[in-house]
């Protein structure tokens, strides 16, 4: 990543330069610097495709994770059926064993649902903080775009008119 910094770090500077930029006088409007914005956006533009590979680094390891749970509760229970067809000789042991296959079975796949649930969590998160960090930057967008727009008239189409004052301050 750029400087090591996040994409909301990069929103948050991206505020602080649009927070702190020079007021007009006797005006809502601001005076800021086209090309700090400008870059201060390409930088969160850019540093978005990392935060979302290493989302996507995440699952895919969460889901291998899940994958090698789903193998071993296999081989557990591979291994218990063996185990069972082995000692069938014996109705008494038969039982026992089928009771034990049983309760590994269930424990596999609850540590199978943990895994998954914890994972589904772990992702949801991770979705929400992306979710998060887009919602912020549209909202500045809009909030820039706005102000530019009632600043240099460009939704009119005209440009915005001026006095001796503006000139004169």
């Amino acid at each position: 990543m750029v400087g090591g910094e996040t994409a909301e770090e990069k929103l948050a500077q991206l505020r602080e330069l649009i927070l702190n930029a020079r007021a007009m006088p006797m005006s809502a409007s601001c005076v800021i610097n086209r090309g700090d914005v400008l870059a201060a956006i390409d930088e969160v533009i850019a540093n978005l495709p990392d935060e979302i590979e290493d989302a996507q680094r995440v699952i895919d390891t969460s889901v291998s994770k899940i994958a090698e749970g789903e193998e071993e509760a296999g081989r557990i229970l591979a291994e218990a059926r063996e185990h069972a067809a082995n000692l069938a000789q014996h109705s008494e042991v038969v039982r026992v064993a089928e009771q034990m296959a049983a309760q590994i079975r269930y424990e596999a796949e609850q540590e199978a649902a943990a895994l998954r649930r914890e994972t589904d969590e772990f992702i949801d998160a991770r979705m929400a903080s992306f979710e998060s960090v887009l919602h912020k930057t549209a909202s500045q967008v809009r909030t820039a775009r706005a102000r530019l727009a009632e600043r240099s008239g460009l939704d009119t189409g005209e440009l915005p008119r001026l006095d001796k004052r503006t000139f004169a301050e």
